[in-house]
């Protein structure tokens, strides 16, 4: 399992290679940056901030301080993070909780989704259930530039 793992001591951040595959538990004491198409067979525990990498799955569950869930990610566990959890296009998740703010872009799948902060949903996001006392914000999607004519 090391020799997917790298560490970079200067951002105390571990990175994982592209297309590796963990079969055990992990908890890692740093930042992670995973990369494209891992698969992770169980639970996923950081203490800092957490990059899934495009199409990565986590059959467990994921703990973090903080998380961006790339394009295509899957988290068919739950996901906890503590200051703020963002996933981008076509992310999939079975359940979310942040104590902090969630945003979710365009195609994202939740089952079911907690913010003690806000929650944004740009574009077209399906969300089959949203915890009580979570406040919802909802957004056209982004053209992603501007025009000054």
């Amino acid at each position: 399992m090391i020799r997917f793992i790298k560490y970079h001591p200067r951002s105390n951040t571990y990175v994982i290679e592209k297309r590796a595959f963990l079969e055990e538990d992990l908890t890692l004491d740093g930042n992670v940056i995973v990369g494209q198409e891992v698969k992770f067979w169980k639970n996923l525990t950081v203490t800092g901030r957490l990059e899934l990498g495009k199409d990565s799955i986590v059959k467990g569950n994921v703990k973090a301080r903080s998380a961006l869930v790339c394009a295509g990610a899957k988290i068919l566990g739950n996901i906890e993070t503590v200051s703020e959890l963002v996933l981008l296009d076509g992310a999939k998740i079975n359940t979310a909780a942040c104590q902090g703010d969630i945003r979710a872009r365009p195609g994202c799948a939740l089952n079911s989704v907690k913010a003690d902060g806000t929650l944004e949903l740009i574009g077209k996001v399906n969300v089959k259930k949203v915890e009580p006392l979570t406040k919802v914000i909802i957004r056209a999607e982004e053209s992603g530039f501007s025009s000054s004519t």
